[in-house]
């Protein structure tokens, strides 16, 4: 029997559109499935990436115009009208990101009076100036004879030396800065300078307003910090020989060679590594060089003809739409995600109705399988020494770095396939134990580490973008509960119930919760209401209550979602201005797992989705809605319109017409 629907739901069901909107969206995601199973989409950062793969070929010898002019060709197409470049879509210009861009032009030959970059040194003058550049910009300057290496934070190479219970060690710090600052050790240590003729300091002049870039909200840890820097920069002549350091370097030398014969990780991992190896006079022919190179030759992708829409743009602003618009361009990839992309495909899949013995996803599931990391014990077994490997990580190759977050989507993905039932078991048992053993101590999930929290490490001058933990999350968490429960998980056990606890204690004011991964409080307040409402709280409880009543009021118009990446510095709700369709998909399937969906808010929600489909089946999505760092790094992932969108109107339609 069926209950009686809203009338918004009923206007948005009793007409075919949502049917044909799910066929063709699962038509053209099935199309998109490589031929050994996998998805593999695009994931697009912000220009500087590509400024620093000029950069690292210069240093290593390894000039390439056919790959540095297309580069800059990118670059240049996505500045902005006030000369600056942004980290995400529509955001604001961001100095760093701008004096890197400005650089990496200039080292391909482009000229000074050139308007774009005139405009470039305009903004950077505005905004205090090569001073003001954030440490890893100051870093890349040093190294290319642009900079001061004495103006760059210290970090002694012994660090790495430290026990993994002392406050400082590696193993204090996140996956992703550790991964950075081993090879990083090296690189300060040596002090290397490959040299351009750019004489980037004359170029861009005094900066309009003093400003050092130096947050003025300081504690006293972080002035004993900057004393301990200049006391160690004093020390430099007489440490610089000494056998501690050079235990150090061959050390990190040792981690940098370990680490990257077994991974294909983040772009400046990768690049650091194979810059710390030249420090060492090691050539650009050296293996790890090379397996360094070519993962990030990987990372590119080149396309020629017309530029692709420029969102950025006003059409007054010439240079970007003319004069390159048909020449090829280059994009650096800051990472690749097919572990990622092709677990959320195939749910995208089985919710819209593809069997679970489809052959597409059949081929899907053996794929993940083999990509399971069983043998190698990575960087998380310092904290969590008890554990044994099981989980996925992001990549095609990154044993040393597997994560939660891919883990549990494979394992949902996984759950309802027909596979070989022993590999089968034998695998998703592995996984959810490998995940217990990664729960903190508060209750949470973190994505790569456990109990990686010592704020301290956030203190220190080296990390002023303040992404050095990583801490458990809400949004992990929340999905954590909805894969447990998947596999029969019950809400009285221990960790369930850890978990709960921690998502209350982590509920905002205004009932939403935090997104460290995605944008920001739809993306939390989503995979939380998915877990919390899975493993078995009621619609009526108050948290979710609340969840419900604040994603409501944040619903646009239009009847769609969208939040701007602003809301991580500003630590509020931040509208875009704009409807994205993955923030509305996301917010959808928030209101379903919450017992919304025959409600007027979910039937608009579905509706805008379905109007905005292009008839190809895809959404148009420019967004940044993927999080690299809060604040600092974010990503658009190509896949997310395609299958985010897909997945939500395929649930709405399964609940709302029961």
């Amino acid at each position: 029997m069926h209950r009686k629907l809203s009338a918004p739901v009923a206007a948005v069901l009793v007409s075919s559109e949502c049917d044909e909107a799910i066929a063709r969206a699962s038509q053209l995601l099935l199309s998109h499935q490589t031929p050994d199973g996998y998805w593999w989409y695009t994931l697009e950062a912000n220009e500087s990436i590509g400024a620093e793969a000029i950069y690292l070929r210069h240093c290593l010898g390894l000039p390439n115009r056919e790959i540095d002019a297309p580069l800059a060709r990118r670059i240049l197409a996505r500045q902005l009208p006030d000369g600056s470049w942004s980290l995400s879509y529509k955001g604001y210009g961001d100095l760093s990101a701008t004096i890197e861009c400005y650089l990496a032009c200039r080292m391909v030959g482009h000229p000074p009076d050139l308007p774009a970059l005139q405009a470039a040194r305009r903004f950077i003058a505005r905004h205090g100036g090569l001073q003001a550049a954030r440490v890893f910009t100051k870093i890349h300057l040093a190294m290319l004879g642009c900079g001061r290496w004495d103006d760059v934070p210290n970090m002694p190479a012994e660090l790495i030396l430290l026990p993994h219970w002392a406050p400082f060690s590696m193993a204090n710090f996140s996956s992703w800065a550790r991964a950075c600052i081993v090879p990083l050790l090296i690189v300060m240590a040596r002090r290397p300078i490959w040299p351009v003729d750019i004489h980037l300091a004359e170029e861009l002049g005094p900066a309009d307003h003093k400003n050092t870039g130096v947050d003025s909200a300081r504690d006293l840890w972080a002035d004993i910090f900057s004393l301990l820097d200049r006391a160690m920069k004093l020390a430099r002549p007489l440490t610089a020989l000494s056998p501690t350091k050079s235990l150090a370097i061959a050390k990190a030398e040792r981690w940098i060679r370990e680490h990257i014969a077994g991974t294909e990780d983040i772009f400046p991992a990768l690049a650091y590594g194979a810059l710390a190896l030249r420090a060492l006079g090691h050539p650009s022919t050296d293996t790890t060089i090379a397996k360094a190179m070519s993962a990030l030759k990987r990372f590119q992708h080149g396309y020629e003809g017309p530029l692709p829409p420029l969102p950025f743009h006003d059409t007054n602003w010439q240079y970007a739409t003319s004069r390159h618009t048909t020449q090829p361009l280059i994009h650096q990839q800051c990472c690749i995600s097919p572990v990622w992309d092709t677990p959320w495909a195939m749910t995208a899949l089985r919710s819209a109705g593809v069997p679970p013995n489809d052959p597409s996803l059949l081929r899907a599931g053996e794929w993940l399988l083999a990509q399971q990391i069983t043998t190698t014990y990575g960087d998380w077994r310092h904290k969590n020494p008890q554990g044994v490997p099981g989980g996925w990580a992001f990549e095609f190759e990154n044993d040393y770095f597997p994560d939660v977050d891919d883990t549990i989507q494979v394992l949902l993905a996984l759950h309802p396939l027909p596979l070989p039932v022993e590999a089968k078991e034998q695998a998703t048992t592995r996984a959810i134990q490998w995940c217990l053993s990664m729960q903190n101590d508060d209750g949470g999930w973190a994505a790569f580490d456990k109990n990686n929290t010592l704020s301290l490490v956030n203190k220190i001058p080296f990390a002023d973008h303040g992404a050095c933990l990583d801490p458990a999350t809400p949004d992990i968490t929340g999905r954590m509960l909805e894969c447990l429960a998947a596999y029969g998980w019950a809400m009285d056990a221990p960790a369930v119930q850890r978990a709960l606890q921690f998502l209350v204690r982590h509920q905002e004011p205004d009932g939403s919760w935090f997104g460290r991964w995605g944008v920001n409080y739809i993306y939390g307040t989503w995979a939380v209401l998915r877990g919390l409402c899975a493993i078995g709280i009621p619609a009526t409880d108050p948290m979710v209550v609340r969840a419900v009543q604040w994603l409501e009021s944040v619903q646009r118009v239009d009847g769609g979602f969208g939040e701007s990446v602003e809301s991580y510095p500003r630590g509020r709700y931040v509208p875009q201005g704009e409807s994205v369709p993955s923030q509305t998909a996301w917010a959808l399937m928030a209101l379903i797992a919450a017992g919304r969906a025959a409600g007027e808010a979910a039937a608009r929600a579905a509706d805008w989705l379905i109007k905005r489909q292009q008839q190809d089946g895809a959404w148009d999505e420019p967004h940044h809605t993927g999080t690299g760092f809060p604040g600092h790094f974010y990503i658009r992932y190509h896949g997310y319109r395609h299958y985010f969108p897909l997945m939500a109107l395929a649930e709405f339609r399964r609940i709302a017409q029961k």
